[in-house]
């Protein structure tokens, strides 16, 4: 073998080992538990899992709700449910998660935050930019029954008016030096402001930063 390939062999092996570490680092997720399979079932289809079993990746469950029994299936890496038959006690089953998720993704664009199952329809929360659409879907044939939205308000720090008044800075301001008022400010600020009190003595001037809302005094400034 050439000497000069080596090297190049080495570097394969080691991306290769690398990609494989990787891969099943961040990649392979962590399968959920038994508990938490029934857990999320009962959640999302709000009925009483009677059996369950796993088979390679994939839970096999038996759900009855309403006086129905369905034969549920669920990806134990992804949470999907991939499977959802009627056995017993109703003419039409019901439409699956994902199938929810397929009708939704196809009649409006937006990321669907949630998919909760109610007595007569599914709950859809979708969000597309600064609105939150509620769609409720027909349990059986996917149909959007109504829809209703929401107008997400950006945060913003509100401002906090004064609790104490004018006067009442002014008394705060004289406790501290006796004088006579030149001028009195006030400035707002997210947290409730301040008020600037001018003082002036026989031998003294001052300015005086008074909390809006705690009547501290956070500096005096003489001149």
């Amino acid at each position: 073998m050439k000497k000069w390939l080596i090297p190049i062999i080495v570097i394969v092996i080691s991306c290769a080992v690398a990609l494989w570490f990787l891969q099943n680092r961040f990649f392979n997720a962590e399968p959920i538990s038994e508990k938490e399979a029934i857990a999320h079932i009962e959640s999302v289809y709000s009925g009483r899992v009677e059996h369950i079993e796993k088979n390679d990746h994939f839970y096999k469950i038996q759900l009855t709700r309403n006086g129905a029994t369905y034969n549920v299936e669920i990806n134990a890496n992804t949470r999907q449910i991939t499977d959802l038959t009627l056995k017993e006690g109703a003419t039409t089953p019901l439409l699956t998660e994902a199938q929810v998720r397929k009708v939704v993704g196809d009649y409006m664009p937006g990321e669907i935050e949630s998919v909760t199952l109610k007595d007569t329809y599914y709950d859809v929360k979708v969000e597309s930019e600064n609105i939150i659409k509620s769609l409720k879907i027909d349990l059986y044939t996917g149909e959007v029954l109504s829809e209703t939205e929401t107008i997400k308000e950006a945060d913003k720090p509100s401002n906090v008016e004064a609790v104490i008044s004018e006067q009442q800075a002014i008394q705060i301001a004289l406790q501290e030096l006796k004088g006579e008022v030149d001028s009195v400010d006030y400035e707002e600020t997210t947290d409730g402001g301040y008020y600037l009190v001018e003082i002036e003595s026989d031998n003294n001037e001052a300015i005086f930063q008074i909390h809006g809302v705690s009547g501290k005094v956070l500096s005096v400034t003489l001149e």
